[in-house]
């Protein structure tokens, strides 16, 4: 469960406090990881741009308004910063394709609360896990960070709108089409 913090009021004109920061660091962290991990399917990369991402918004706090919530605010920054870094990739002469491997698969379920599953239902679940993350790797880029931070980091509608500069409808539209894609490739299994 997410803990939520307790700062004075964050639509003031200054920003952030240093203090407040590291508490925002402490409750964030991890899920700016996952976040950046679920686009970039790396876990050295994903650490780096979530020191990155966290750096920014240090950097950054005078100017954070209280227009958003905190934790739309540092998605937004991660979400702008794993695209930087796969369109960087991308241009390079070296393209390599990323797969998800059991090793990946492993630790995204590790952030899963499952109520101390057996071991069977354990490796049902990795299975279904790696199965899904491989059809959500042939959805658009749109659709593929919609769906994650709607079904994985369970944000509302309107924060995955803020956090991707989308219109809410765009946001809908991209996950009704990725929910629909994703139900017809498990029917074709």
């Amino acid at each position: 469960m997410e803990e939520t913090l307790t700062y004075p009021p964050m639509s003031r004109a200054n920003g952030l406090t240093a203090d407040e920061f590291d508490e925002i660091v402490r409750l964030h962290q991890a899920k700016i990881y996952r976040v950046l991990w679920c686009e970039v399917r790396d876990e050295e990369a994903a650490a780096t741009l979530t020191q990155e991402c966290l750096l920014k918004a240090y950097r950054g706090r005078q100017e954070f308004r209280g227009e958003s919530s905190v934790q739309t605010w540092l998605i937004r920054i991660a979400i702008n910063l794993a695209r930087d870094y796969q369109r960087n990739r991308r241009q390079g002469f070296w393209r390599r394709l990323l797969g998800v491997s059991e090793e990946e698969a492993a630790l995204a379920t590790e952030y899963a609360d499952d109520g101390r599953p057996s071991a069977e239902r354990t490796l049902l679940a990795r299975e279904e896990l790696t199965q899904t993350l491989l059809a959500v790797r042939t959805l658009s880029p749109q659709q593929q960070t919609a769906f994650r931070l709607r079904y994985i980091e369970e944000l509302a509608l309107e924060e995955i709108a803020t956090a991707m500069g989308l219109e809410l409808g765009t946001v809908k539209s991209h996950l009704s089409r990725a929910v629909s894609a994703l139900r017809q490739q498990r029917n074709t299994r």
